[in-house]
């Protein structure tokens, strides 16, 4: 739900009642989670997806029906074999689906449910205000994540540099990371690529209970800053924690591509993912995190 955040919000500035479509209840194997969801705009401009489009078609035109009539419509649907018309829900599970009418600016319900979920959204901590960082801000705002950008060199840290970076600090990596709130849902990504940065910074990462820490390096550069950690004090358990070279295998080299891989990486390691292609694996496709909040459901 929250990728529809900017457009909802944009709606709601217009004044304009919408129809919001939201998945409720999941039951078996579906392609969307509880909270996701479909708007759709009185001129039938609609926004997101409630499944991998088995579904969406049939509720964007309930949510049609639900503009004009303002009534609250809650759908189940599943499999059906009997009924060669119904929606081909093909990935054998059931989901839930609750329709209702908002008209801004009296309903405030959604806006107020966005700003708790990004009050409440995992944390991104890139350190290292360099090119890799910009592709590497925007896969994390599309991924969900509070994105904080971090480098002591105030001439390249800026808003203008980053601007969907949730904030921008200007400050010694270490001395930001020792004084803001992590937990097993951060991820920290170590871009800055010089000793004098790197090897602080992640003393205080390995220590800290972030979930995930990577940091980008040739391999060489990988090996030279494992031994300057151990020279700190870091143990090797501490160590088996970094993810360095960052990022999964996919043979990038952009800017881009390397965000990508990194992203996949948090990812698996959030998840519980193998890293390997679907189709050399069996068993359950989606991996929820009972760790992480579930997205919120308008409901």
């Amino acid at each position: 739900m929250t990728d529809l955040g900017p457009a909802l919000r944009a709606w709601h500035a217009l004044g304009e009642p919408y129809a919001l479509a939201t998945v409720a209840a999941v039951r078996g194997s579906a392609p969307r989670e509880v909270g996701a969801a479909l708007a759709v705009d009185g001129a039938g401009d609609a926004i997101g997806s409630v499944s991998g489009g088995c579904v969406d078609a049939e509720v964007y035109e309930l949510c049609r029906e639900v503009l004009r009539t303002g009534e609250v419509v809650r759908r189940t649907f599943e499999p059906d074999p009997d009924d060669p018309f119904a929606p081909a829900m093909t990935c054998g599970g059931t989901v839930d689906i609750v329709i209702r009418r908002i008209d801004p600016p009296a309903d405030t319900a959604v806006l107020s449910a966005l700003d708790a979920r990004q009050r409440g959204a995992p944390r991104l901590l890139v350190f290292g205000a360099v090119a890799f960082a910009d592709p590497l801000v925007r896969l994390g705002k599309f991924l969900g994540y509070r994105v904080t950008v971090c480098d002591a060199r105030p001439v390249f840290a800026t808003r203008k540099r980053f601007p969907e970076a949730d904030e921008v600090v200007v400050q010694w990596p270490h001395r930001y990371l020792a004084t803001t709130d992590v937990d097993r849902l951060t991820a920290v990504c170590v871009l800055t690529h010089d000793a004098k940065f790197d090897v602080p910074v992640l003393v205080e990462a390995l220590r800290s209970p972030a979930g995930y820490v990577g940091a980008i390096g040739s391999r060489r550069t990988c090996a030279d800053r494992a031994e300057r950690l151990r020279a700190a004090g870091v143990t090797d358990a501490e160590l088996a924690r970094l993810r360095s070279p960052v990022g999964l295998d996919l043979g990038g080299v952009s800017p881009e591509e390397v965000a990508l891989s990194i992203g996949a990486e948090i990812i698996a390691l959030a998840r519980g993912g193998s890293g390997l292609p679907l189709a050399d694996t069996a068993g359950a496709i989606h991996h929820p995190d009972p760790a992480r909040p579930a997205e919120v459901s308008w409901s």
